[in-house]
């Protein structure tokens, strides 16, 4: 289906910004397009990550006429699923005042690499733009 190709792009640009704006904002001079404080507001990033991640796992259901079932948009799909746990799980963090050893590793691994994530998400996404029957992507 092509609505949902160009989610999984759409959500993947969208995703990527959340994840990498702090990374990304002086680079490519987002904060002119941008506010600040959108990206930094919890319930956005919350629907950002949502929408992200259900429409990765849609992606990988759906296969678009010509293309290979599953694998033929793999990356933009994990692309998906893994920016939205990460937004999706930064949130949960904040509320949940109890921490465990895997909630800290993992939340380590979010701020660590969440930027790198981004970038890369959107690098997926442009790429599966341009190169639309490309196996994997």
């Amino acid at each position: 289906m092509h609505q949902i190709y160009f989610l999984s792009i759409l959500s993947n640009i969208v995703a990527g910004l959340a994840l990498g704006y702090d990374r990304l904002k002086t680079p490519l001079r987002l904060d002119t397009v941008f506010d600040e404080e959108l990206f930094a507001q919890p319930g956005v990033r919350l629907s950002i990550g949502l929408v992200a991640f259900v429409v990765g796992f849609l992606k990988l259901l759906s296969v678009t006429p010509g293309d290979v079932a599953v694998i033929g948009d793999l990356l933009p799909a994990a692309a998906g699923l893994l920016m939205g746990f990460a937004l999706v799980f930064d949130y949960y963090q904040e509320r949940v005042a109890v921490r465990s050893g895997t909630i800290e590793s993992i939340q380590g691994l979010v701020s660590r690499y969440g930027a790198t994530l981004g970038t890369a998400g959107i690098v997926v996404a442009v790429v599966h733009f341009f190169l639309f029957r490309v196996l994997f992507l």
